[in-house]
Parts: structure tokens; sequence; C-alpha cells
């Protein structure tokens, strides 16, 4: 009966300490931006459109999806970072604020997309 309580207080305090972690864990929030391009050089023009990465709080890219050939970052005009691929942004950490994000372009296909997600 006394090894039965000690187990008892011991896996009560176990789910106590992991209860109180996990609502810091989930109070974190993740943002998502896109980015694409698509040039027709028979033409001469070229489109862009997305979605601005907002970080209301400083943040860590945590995924990217396509971007094959790499994408930038800017914050208004200034270029802020490049990756080369998509894997090299993940656990980049970005201040506070609205990014673009404009994705590479491969000289074949002439169009990309990407998409970023960060948390904070």
């Amino acid at each position: 009966m006394l090894r039965s309580k000690r187990a008892g207080k011991r896996l009560a305090f176990a789910l106590a300490a992991v209860l109180v972690a996990v609502p810091q864990a989930a109070f974190a929030a993740s943002v998502t931006g896109t980015g694409s391009v698509v040039k027709h050089d028979d033409y001469g023009t070229e489109r862009e459109w997305g979605r601005d990465l907002v970080l209301p709080e400083s943040g860590e890219i945590t995924r990217v999806i396509d971007g094959t050939y790499g994408f930038s970052l800017y914050h208004g005009s200034e270029q802020v970072a490049a990756f080369i691929t998509p894997e090299s942004a993940v656990g980049t950490k970005l201040p506070a604020g609205r990014y673009r994000i404009e994705p590479n372009v491969c000289p074949t296909h002439r169009h990309h997309h990407v998409e970023v997600t960060a948390q904070y």
C-alpha cells in the first residue's frame, strides 16, 4: 500500500510538471508568408505577388515549402536575407517586422513560388 501511494504521488508530480510545461509551448503562434514570380521573356513582362510574412515579435523560420532555387527576404526595400536552398532558411531568427518574400527564378521555367512559415 505504501508503495502504491508513493508511485501515485510520483505520477501526479510528473503529470503536473508536464501540464505546467505544455501551456507555454501551446501559446507559440506561427505566421506564413508567400511569394511568387512569373517572367515572360518573350513579352518583357514580369508579375510578382504574395502575402508578406508579418512577425508581431521576433521569431524563427520553421518551415519553407517550394523555393527550389532559393529566395530572398526584404524589409521594405532592403534585402535582409538570401537563401540558396529552402532548407538553409529553417532556423533563421528574424526581428519583428513585415517581410516581403521573393523567390529566385530558374533560367528555364521563369516562374517560382515559395511559402515561408515562422514561429514567434
